[in-house]
């Protein structure tokens, strides 16, 4: 985590710099100003995206989830991953604290790659949005050709990537 937060401060600097340049000391108090906005608009989200995974990592013990990932390892934990992550709402700050809760507890890393991916791709919240900005009949065709990729993702990963390279990757990351 203390690498994340100097490579993200040296950003946020180098950039605060450039507004300096372009614009002094007004432009700088613009940014902030916008920031501050985006943080209280995103402030009450993050704090149940906390108390929701507070919640998971004290109700799913190592032995719950134990039997499980037995039970869904493979192909079905890869699918059910893919819709619970296309399924599950909220921007990246609320999803990956929910899925750090799982971190530490042996849970298949092709789990966690198939969650994000379903994600990015299926993300069935902005369905309404498309459906009325674009057309009900693009919306269909959109999800019909990307309908595999969580699936085909999480199958590569679990093809490629073993078990410890993953436990070490997950041990190793955001440090």
């Amino acid at each position: 985590m203390k690498g994340s937060f100097i490579g993200i401060l040296t950003a946020t600097i180098f950039i605060m710099l450039i507004a300096f340049i372009q614009g002094g000391f007004s432009l700088v108090g613009e940014g902030l100003q916008a920031a501050w906005q985006t943080f209280i608009q995103a402030l009450p989200l993050v704090l149940v995206a906390f108390f929701v995974t507070g919640q998971i990592q004290v109700l799913l013990s190592r032995d719950r989830l134990a039997g499980l990932w037995d039970r869904l390892a493979g192909t079905r934990g890869i699918i059910l991953s893919s819709i619970a992550g296309g399924i599950f709402p909220g921007p990246p700050y609320v999803y990956y604290p929910f899925l750090g809760t799982f971190k530490g507890k042996e849970f298949p890393a092709y789990f966690f790659f198939s969650f994000v991916v379903g994600k990015q791709i299926y993300d069935f919240t902005r369905l309404p949005m498309e459906i009325s900005l674009i057309s009900p009949g693009i919306a269909l065709i959109r999800n019909i050709i990307t309908l595999p990729f969580p699936f085909l993702m999480g199958l590569l990963f679990r093809r490629f990537i073993s078990r410890e390279t993953t436990a070490r990757f997950f041990a190793e990351g955001g440090e």
